[in-house]
């Protein structure tokens, strides 16, 4: 069963959408109706969504803001615009935060039906056929031995001097000017893998594995300019390129993150393959490729330390003295010291702002100075509940302690503890508790 949520401040069309996705033959087990993105995001970070339809022109957090948290926090979600002529181009740069589809108002019932089921249905298709044929193909050596990757990796190892510049890149068909470039290197698995997870032991099979999470990585990153090569016997490489307006207007959140974890998430769910993706800071110039290859190598090793992680940002390591030579039981401690001021840290930050409507993850790492994904997965890791949880635990918490102590209304409480509305809060409270806030004193 699919779980649909639409976004949009007019009730009528959240209603109208609704009513048609539960009576269309699409296998819908609920479609959740938010009317702001601050009611959206907590059915994201308390439900299981398969898709999420929403407008872009609305009060208080706009599509557009919606889409790139989405992004932060659930990559996987796939996006359907609703928008209005005039606002095409303005949604355009959601573009590559997991928008599949934009539907011009009025929405035409059968276009919206033709949409949701072909995403909720085939979204996986192109890439399984893609992976598919990969594994069906006859191997050849040229394609693990090509001049092409040969240089590549020649130059992110050696560099090159700047008047070399377009005369590599034409001769490699590339037109990639840049001029800030970040890398990632993805170590691949390939012990046991492939779609039947079978053990890894011949050499056609691994070239195969290999050649299968290029396409992958490749098809992942059709809407960003990069260049994917092979870069060992079990490693791809990509560098990303990042345009000077891109720079002058970042994105809320560390981007090659949550692009390093939606390849790890593809990888994954497509071919069955588990990897540890190791990322560079971004820095100008090509003359840059040596340090941010060495960066996003030093940033893989940190595997080692923490197992059960997957994607590493050297930033979020960068702070500790010296690189990481030796996973030793001096080096775990440490780091398990850092982690845990870090988390308490949060804590402090989360105990103080939990009432603030529209509290994102990306202010929550900001404050403590670490990436998304790496501070959901430590808070997980040392407090042992979902950050999100806990920060519902305690609007919860405080919201039966208002109802028990006070003479607040419904809509004085829900707005003293983060929510827009009174009904919203009283669907959380349900959840949590298991009955609605009017039966609190009962």
């Amino acid at each position: 069963m699919y779980n649909v949520l639409v976004v949009d401040d007019e009730l009528m069309i959240c209603t109208g959408v609704a009513t048609l996705l539960m009576n269309a033959d699409m296998n819908i087990g609920e479609v959740f109706v938010a009317s702001n993105g601050f009611e959206a995001l907590d059915y994201i970070r308390l439900e299981k969504i398969d898709l999420m339809i929403t407008d872009i022109q609305m009060d208080l957090m706009s599509g557009i803001e919606l889409i790139e948290t989405l992004f932060t926090e659930n990559p996987m979600i796939p996006v359907v615009v609703l928008s209005a002529h005039g606002e095409f181009e303005y949604a355009q740069k959601a573009l590559r935060f997991g928008v599949k589809e934009y539907i011009v108002k009025p929405v035409i019932p059968g276009e919206l039906l033709r949409v949701t089921r072909t995403l909720l249905l085939e979204r996986d298709t192109q890439m399984r056929s893609l992976t598919d044929a990969s594994f069906n193909q006859k191997f050849s050596f040229e394609d693990m031995s090509t001049n092409r990757n040969h240089i590549l990796n020649e130059l992110i190892s050696e560099g090159f001097n700047e008047a070399e510049v377009d005369e590599v890149f034409q001769y490699l068909g590339y037109e990639f000017n840049g001029p800030y470039y970040c890398m990632l290197v993805i170590k691949l698995n390939l012990i046991k893998a492939g779609l039947l997870e079978n053990d890894i032991n011949s050499f056609r099979d691994r070239n195969l594995l290999r050649y299968a999470s290029l396409n992958v990585i490749e098809e992942t990153l059709e809407k960003w300019e990069s260049i994917v090569f092979y870069s060992g016997s079990n490693a791809i490489s990509v560098v990303l390129q990042f345009t000077q307006e891109e720079m002058n207007n970042p994105t809320p959140f560390n981007e090659q993150t949550m692009i390093a974890q939606l390849l790890h998430n593809n990888l994954l769910q497509f071919i069955n393959t588990k990897s540890v993706i190791g990322i560079s800071r971004i820095k100008q110039g090509v003359k840059s490729w040596v340090d941010i290859s060495r960066e996003a190598n030093e940033a893989i090793k940190w595997g080692e330390v923490h197992k059960d992680y997957h994607v590493f940002y050297i930033e979020d390591f960068g702070k500790r003295e010296g690189p990481l030579t030796d996973v030793g039981a001096s080096v775990t401690s440490r780091v398990m010291e850092d982690n845990n001021s870090f988390i308490l840290s949060a804590k402090q930050f989360i105990d103080g702002h939990f009432r603030q409507k529209g509290l994102k993850l990306q202010e929550i790492a900001e404050f403590v100075c670490l990436s998304p994904n790496y501070l959901s997965y430590l808070f997980k890791k040392i407090v042992g509940i979902n950050l999100w949880d806990y920060v519902t635990k305690l609007r919860m918490e405080e919201g039966k302690r208002l109802i028990l102590t006070t003479d607040m209304r419904r809509y004085e409480i829900a707005d003293e503890i983060g929510y827009e509305t009174p009904e919203h809060f009283s669907k959380i409270f349900k959840k949590h508790y298991g009955i609605n806030p009017s039966e609190v004193k009962n």
